[in-house]
């Protein structure tokens, strides 16, 4: 999953990220490790990469075509 700098740095300023500290690296290096190898979970990631590209494209374009698009909707997909 593909995430902005100011996704990353909402996450980093959660209150869980900042106390879990060295238990929550330990964590990410471990998962890192285990999903690295795994194919179903790649072609997962991949998938949803490109339905979120398509949905930015096909909200862009309904704009572009004067469909009015709710506020919320485009929040969720990043625009």
């Amino acid at each position: 999953m593909k995430l902005t700098k100011e996704q990353i740095e909402y996450i980093k300023s959660k209150p869980v990220f900042q106390t879990e500290g060295i238990v929550g690296k330990i964590f990410a290096r471990l998962l890192s490790k285990k999903l690295k190898n795994d194919t179903e979970f790649k072609k997962a990631v991949d998938s949803f990469d490109n339905a979120q590209d398509r949905m930015r494209k096909s909200i862009i374009d309904a704009e572009k075509a004067g469909v009015k698009i709710p506020k919320e909707l485009k929040k969720y997909a990043g625009l």
